[in-house]
């Protein structure tokens, strides 16, 4: 297309204002899409290594790919946060690797496609959008403290995409990223383990949320010595959990029999979006009547 355009300038006759308008509008034409012969490309360093095996590679390519999906996922469903990396969100934005030479990974784009290029652009791929907001939330080099509790603030999604690059790089060793993208300046960022490992354990940082459950179920047993009931849910699965000492001869007396329990549930969420399996306690049992027991 670019030469498309420069040939319609070449090719407009004369020197009138009207000749001189439709050349100059060809010629922007030519200037606003001459970046189509730029392809985008992130070049990733590993530093701090002198002997890099391929797991260190292929941990850390997994980590950029799997953050890369992440973001693009939020890009095109704003309002929906996601914690883990599906197949789709990888299809939609995915990050190719080109190959490795020294330290250095080198990973290319698709290329642009009707379904993929975002529509105001219509170049830039959704890959290469998403490798740019995600470069935008991390450290421009290694005192960059601000980038660290700036990450702390983002939305889950953002957290968890971040955290798959701390988990790799406080693993093996720090990186450094430049992107070339189609259009404008490089990016650079970068990330030491030391400012991994800082933000690694922000991130892993819990917070609870309690609440409470009524459930209708069976009671499937119980263990005296450790505390602990079995309760099949009759809406199908079985929950386990701590009871108290003085429910116990109760449970014992409802064993494998209908009841409604009343659960206390606790959550935990770390800082970077993973969530814990819940922890059910207890608090009261009521035996469920029927007509048959009379």
């Amino acid at each position: 297309m670019r030469n498309e355009f420069r040939r319609i300038a070449d090719e407009i006759p004369g020197g009138t204002w009207l000749d001189d308008l439709a050349r100059a509008s060809a010629m922007a034409a030519n200037a606003k899409f001459e970046r189509t012969s730029r392809s985008p490309l992130l070049h990733v360093s590993v530093i701090g290594e002198t002997h890099i095996d391929a797991y260190t590679f292929s941990d850390i390519s997994r980590a950029l790919q799997d953050a890369t999906a992440k973001i693009g996922h939020i890009i095109r469903n704003p309002s929906n946060e996601v914690t883990f990396v599906q197949q789709a969100d990888r299809d939609k934005a995915p990050l190719i690797q080109k190959g490795q030479a020294g330290n250095a990974i080198f990973f290319g784009f698709p290329e642009p496609a009707l379904d993929d290029a975002l529509i105001h652009d219509g170049i830039e791929t959704l890959s290469e959008r998403a490798v740019k907001e995600l470069c935008d939330f991390l450290p421009a080099n290694g005192s960059d403290d601000g980038a660290l509790d700036a990450v702390l603030l983002q939305r889950d999604t953002v957290r968890n995409a971040v955290s798959d690059i701390v988990n790799a790089v406080s693993k093996h060793a720090g990186i450094g990223m430049a992107l070339t993208p189609t259009a404008g300046e490089q990016v650079t960022r970068s990330m030491t383990t030391e400012q991994a490992r800082v933000l690694q354990g922000s991130l892993r940082e819990s917070r609870e949320a309690v609440g409470y459950e009524t459930v209708t179920g069976r009671l499937d047993g119980v263990r005296t010595r450790r505390r602990i009931f079995y309760l099949e849910r009759e809406s199908g699965g079985t929950i386990q959990g701590a009871v108290a000492e003085d429910l116990l001869d109760q449970i014992k007396e409802n064993l494998d029999r209908p009841v409604t329990a009343r659960l206390r549930v606790v959550r935990t969420t770390t800082i970077d979006g993973r969530r814990g399996r819940p922890v059910h306690e207890l608090l009261e049992i009521t035996p469920e009547v029927s007509l048959f027991d009379h």
